[in-house]
């Protein structure tokens, strides 16, 4: 799988990706800048016509909605509107991956048009890094992954990331 380097602007993205109708996983290291970049492609998105739906993945700092939960929302002038949360029983890293997977996969089986952008945890190191992404992959559906990273050389978990055999976009 080839990596498709672009600049980080909305616009360029979503030319790159042709981001009608997609499933974009939106990973990278804590801080990295996924929930703002997914604030920028949602109202790239809107203004020009176009569906975004969001599913905030990540409990500790969640891009909207309540800490501690799984959010699904659409993005509608100039903000997120909350459509579904659903709540985590643990923050333990060891145990939130399963129940979090599990709430990525019915939220994005509600997600039936426009764009759907996964905003994914910071977790990118180790072995609950690999299975995650491997299961968010799965549970949302993905057909693209957009990496979030300032260190475009040794990309996080970068032999998982080509073993999806998705398209990557850093």
């Amino acid at each position: 799988m080839e990596l498709l380097k672009t600049e980080q602007s909305p616009r360029a993205i979503i030319d790159r990706m042709g981001a009608s109708n997609r499933r974009i996983l939106l990973f990278g290291e804590p801080g990295s800048g996924k929930s703002t970049l997914a604030n920028r492609l949602a109202a790239e998105l809107w203004r020009t016509g176009r569906v975004c739906t969001c599913i905030g993945a990540d409990p500790g700092t969640p891009l909207f909605g309540i800490p501690g939960a799984v959010c699904m929302g659409e993005w509608r002038t100039g903000a997120w509107k909350s459509m579904a949360v659903e709540g985590l029983c643990s923050l333990d890293a060891a145990r939130f991956r399963l129940p979090l997977t599990e709430a990525v996969r019915r939220f994005a089986s509600r997600a039936s048009r426009g764009t759907l952008l996964i905003d994914s945890p910071g977790v990118v190191r180790g072995v609950a890094g690999a299975e995650l992404l491997l299961s968010l992959v799965r549970a949302a559906g993905a057909d693209a992954i957009l990496c979030v990273t300032h260190h475009v050389d040794t990309l996080p978990l970068g032999e998982e990331l080509m073993a999806t055999g998705l398209e990557i976009l850093v």
